[in-house]
């Protein structure tokens, strides 16, 4: 029997503490110079965020919380855990490939995450880009546009490789704007998709160390 996917591929929230750091003020960071933030941003490669995502597609939609833990260029663990205990699935990216793991015992394997995601659901899933549109950057692997600017000079809207991102809101994290909500969308083709990203916390590598979150 087919393992039901409430996502297709797819709690309590932790806060940071850090009492000795003082609390960052929302005009510190009024303005922001978009050439350097992407340069820093660049060089983090190790970190974790969690909180949840939905996926809709014409046919079918669902969401999961999520753990991603980054560690480093091509390293990285996904898990994904369907509401009530419908089920858990896990990503496991190395740099020779992708393995996926369902709680219903299937196992897949790709070298591209994303023809892995397609493979599985019949619709895309970009994982490959999501790596990047988390800290808040184009993937450096094709062309984008900024289509829309935020009042602090931060891209509001991304447009790359058939996807739409919005970036709703972003957290000040270790002095850093990093979003805190996206929302995914492709239109077109064979299926339309639009994918809602909350982060919920942030957690740094040693590139920009970790600190309280406020949103902004």
């Amino acid at each position: 029997m087919k393992y039901l996917k409430p996502l297709s591929v797819l709690t309590l929230l932790f806060w940071l503490t850090a009492c000795t750091t003082p609390k960052i003020k929302e005009e510190a960071l009024a303005s922001v110079n978009w050439q350097q933030q992407q340069k820093k941003l660049a060089q983090l490669r190790h970190w974790t965020i969690n909180g949840r995502i939905s996926v809709q597609t014409e046919l079918e939609g669902g969401q999961a919380d999520y753990t991603w833990q980054q560690h480093n260029q091509t390293d990285y663990d996904i898990r994904l855990q369907a509401p009530m205990g419908a089920g858990t699935t896990l990503i496991r990216g190395r740099e020779k490939g992708v393995n996926l793991k369902t709680s219903a015992g299937e196992e897949l394997f790709d070298t591209n995450v994303d023809k892995l995601m397609l493979r599985l659901n019949g619709w895309p899933l970009p994982v490959s880009g999501l790596q990047y549109w988390v800290r808040g950057l184009p993937a450096p692997t094709s062309q984008h546009e900024v289509s829309q600017w935020n009042k602090k000079g931060l891209p509001r809207v991304i447009l790359q490789d058939g996807w739409r991102i919005e970036f709703r809101k972003y957290k000040v994290v270790a002095g850093n704007l990093l979003p805190g909500k996206l929302f995914i969308s492709r239109s077109g083709g064979d299926e339309e998709v639009d994918v809602r990203l909350i982060i919920r916390q942030w957690t740094l590598g040693s590139e920009l160390s970790s600190a309280r979150q406020n949103n902004v």
